[in-house]
């Protein structure tokens, strides 16, 4: 059966890193593959075949990334040779070699999920293109910015990043998607050859628990509605896009920011969800119009319906971002002023719309087709059968108790 080994060759030149190679063994026959790392003599251990982690902290870095790139290479060796073993066909370690260039190139955790990410923003899917975004900010914030090989992530690293994300205060929840995103991630890893897929989550929460109720009472959106807010300020805007997003059968806030003034046709709002490219149809009503007609002055030739996205030039994204952000943290002085124990949020404008279907009698199906829900399997069953018209006559009677009508 073949072997190999990590060995050191220095350089011919005094005071020049050597480099590393693995001597492969087969019988009478050797063969060397290069390792692809360059270190200096003080940083090689011989007795032991590895690396001497030291020097400066930005040293010490690139040393801990090259040994996690030498155990994959050291891996990636040894299952060459037991399926050569297993083939029971006659090689050499020239064979084993030539098998081991043939594999793509060592990838560092964060270098592929960088890759993933530009993957998804050139195929459009900005939303999981910024999830992966987050999470690799997170993930690199615990490792102090230190990148490792995919083969060196391990069930006690990410043992150790849950309890970091905990330790910084974040709820179950919130460390539960981070986790759910990286084992994403980790498994496209795994499916691209680049590791085995060796369950290095199955020790995590990846699930969800029950969060407190986000829905509001009709009288605390009355009360929302009624406050005196300064007109034209931050506050007033905040305010109004929240209604709106409860009038439009609790729209997402992205799916606001870039709704269009050709989306209304007739009578209807007509748009397709950012997240799951579902259409909808709303029907438009007068308190709809009243709040768009308030901003109407601040949308003249742009084609988008609201003042959210105010510039066309590749940067719609970061303007939808940075203005939910705005509104979300303006919501929540408003929220204060209406008395509310909950932090008010655009989000909660899509829990209470979906409440209040549900209380006045509607049936889940119902709420599900307003919501544009696909992944309901309960409901979907249902969704075909049921009218548009259906929904904007519930939407109607939502909008009538909320004003009073």
């Amino acid at each position: 059966m073949a072997s190999f080994k990590l060995k050191f060759r220095p350089s011919a030149v005094q005071g020049k890193d050597g480099t590393l190679y693995f001597q492969v063994v087969h019988g009478r026959s050797t063969s060397t593959v290069c390792a692809g790392c360059r270190v200096a003599p003080h940083e090689w251990n011989g007795e032991s075949s590895s690396l001497r982690i030291g020097g400066t902290p930005e040293r010490q870095v690139e040393l801990r990334l090259a040994a996690s790139k030498l155990k994959w290479c050291g891996r990636q060796l040894a299952a060459i040779i037991a399926e050569k073993e297993q083939s029971r066909v006659d090689y050499t370690a020239a064979d084993v070699a030539a098998a081991y260039r043939r594999l793509p190139p060592c990838q560092t955790w964060f270098g592929f999920i960088r890759a993933m990410i530009d993957r998804q923003a050139e195929a459009g899917r900005c939303g999981t293109a910024k999830t992966y975004r987050d999470a690799l900010a997170s993930f690199s914030a615990f490792r102090g910015g230190e990148d490792m090989a995919i083969e060196a992530l391990d069930a006690e690293t990410i043992g150790r990043y849950e309890a970091w994300l905990r330790g910084r205060g974040l709820r179950r929840n919130s460390s539960s998607c981070y986790m759910r995103t990286l084992r994403t991630l980790y498994r496209r890893a795994a499916e691209a050859g680049l590791t085995a897929d060796r369950r290095i989550f199955s020790h995590v929460f990846t699930g969800f628990t029950p969060t407190a109720k986000r829905a509001i009472p009709t009288g605390s959106l009355r009360a929302i509605c009624r406050l005196s807010l300064p007109a034209g300020s931050s506050l007033a805007f905040a305010r109004d896009m929240f209604m709106l997003c409860v009038y439009l059968q609790g729209m997402s806030f992205v799916d606001l920011a870039y709704l269009k003034k050709t989306d209304i046709r007739n009578g209807l709002l007509q748009y397709c969800r950012k997240k799951t490219g579902q259409c909808i149809s709303i029907g438009w009503e007068p308190a709809m119009q009243e709040i768009v007609d308030a901003y109407a002055d601040r949308t003249v030739g742009s084609p988008y319906l609201l003042p959210i996205i105010t510039a066309i030039d590749g940067t719609e994204r970061r303007q939808y971002e940075r203005a939910e952000h705005r509104v979300n943290r303006n919501l929540k002085k408003i929220g204060e002023m209406a008395g509310l124990r909950i932090p008010l949020t655009t989000y909660v404008g899509r829990h209470t719309w979906a409440s209040m279907m549900r209380d006045m009698g509607f049936s889940l199906s119902v709420v599900s087709k307003g919501l544009g829900h696909e992944s309901l399997k309960t409901t979907q069953i249902y969704l075909s059968s049921i009218d548009t018209d259906c929904v904007a006559k519930a939407n109607r009677k939502v909008i009538g108790r909320i004003i009073g009508k």
